[in-house]
C-alpha cells in the first residue's frame, strides 16, 4: 500500500476543497491510502512514512501560509523526505503565484515535482475539480513507483 500525505492550510475552505478533490483522484488508484491533514496538525513521523505529498496553501501576497512554511522548515534536513514526489495546490483571490513559492520550497527540501500544480481563483469550479482529480491521480501513480519493490539482481 502506498501512502500520500496531503497537507494544507485553509481559511475560507477553498484550499480544503482542493485537497479533497486531489484525494478523490488519488483514491481512484488501486493500492493508495490518503491522509488529509491541516498543516497545524502535521505528525512528522507519520509524514516521513508517506510515499508522496500534496501541499496546499492560500495565496498570501504570493507566499504560503505560515504553517506551510513551517512544514518545509521542519523537513529541510530530514533525509526521509528526499526524492519523494509532490504536487502543489492553492486558492487565491487574484494573485495566484504561490505555486512558484511552493515549488521553490519543495525543491529546496529535496522533493520531486510530479507536474504543474493547480491554483484556483476562489472555490474550485467543475473544470478545476477535473484537473485536481487528475493531479491527485498523477501523484498517486508517482508514489506507487517510489514504494514499489525494486527488482533484485537476476541469477
Amino acid at each position: 500500500m502506498s501512502r500520500l500525505y496531503m497537507i494544507y492550510h485553509s481559511e475560507t475552505g477553498h484550499t480544503h476543497v482542493l485537497a479533497e478533490l486531489l484525494a478523490e483522484g488519488a483514491q481512484g488508484v488501486k493500492g493508495i491510502e490518503v491522509k488529509l491533514v491541516s498543516a497545524d496538525e502535521v505528525d512528522y513521523v507519520e509524514a516521513a512514512r508517506a510515499d508522496g505529498y500534496a501541499v496546499g496553501s492560500p495565496d498570501y501576497f504570493n507566499y504560503v501560509a505560515g504553517s506551510i512554511k513551517t512544514f518545509f522548515d521542519r523537513i529541510l534536513y530530514d533525509e526521509r523526505f528526499k526524492g519523494k514526489p509532490y504536487v502543489g495546490f492553492s486558492s487565491h483571490a487574484g494573485g495566484g503565484d504561490v505555486l512558484t513559492c511552493i515549488d521553490s520550497l519543495a525543491r529546496t527540501c529535496g522533493l520531486r515535482r510530479v507536474g504543474p500544480g493547480i491554483a484556483t481563483p476562489g472555490r474550485p469550479d467543475d473544470d478545476d475539480a477535473v484537473k485536481a482529480r487528475q493531479l491527485g491521480q498523477a501523484l498517486a501513480e508517482a508514489a506507487k513507483e517510489i514504494s514499489a519493490p525494486k527488482a533484485g539482481p537476476r541469477r
